[in-house]
């Protein structure tokens, strides 16, 4: 008798149970969709950081070579550093330097440079690990000054 009195009192549990039901199933545009699109503009802009990279070490290379010619010249009818030749010098290792780690990111197989280092880690998990701590380190003490 108890069966019926509470079969009674709330007759529709059976087809809210179905609608609930329907409700929770994900949509094919949800959030599937949404980190798949994520996924592809991520990937997209980590294909096109090497190239953007290239592009600041050359123009960087480029203006210090600007700034050395611009000393130059004002240095001319002044009294000069001493060490005018050795800045010159050190400017220009500098600026060559850039100009080919620019030549080096633009010519470098990505994937075959990954696969090489997903192999050393395999291959080698303590070392990667210490060389990630020190270079973490060494990053975070450069950002904090």
């Amino acid at each position: 008798m108890e069966r019926s009195e509470s079969a009674g009192i709330n007759p529709n549990t059976g087809s809210e149970q179905a609608n609930f039901g329907a409700s929770v199933e994900p949509d094919s545009g949800g959030i599937s969709g949404r980190v798949k699109s994520v996924a592809s503009t991520v990937k997209d802009k980590a294909s096109s950081l090497p190239a953007i990279i290239a592009d600041g070490l050359e123009s960087g290379a480029k203006a210090l070579r600007q700034n050395r010619v611009a000393g130059e010249s004002a240095s001319s009818g002044s009294v000069a550093i001493a060490n005018d030749s050795s800045i010159a010098a050190v400017t220009d290792t500098l600026a060559s330097g850039m100009q080919s780690s620019a030549d080096w990111l633009r010519e470098a197989d990505i994937e075959k440079l990954k696969s090489g280092v997903e192999k050393q880690v395999k291959e080698h998990p303590a070392r990667s690990l210490l060389i990630a701590l020190g270079a973490g380190y060494l990053i975070g003490k450069a950002f904090r000054r």
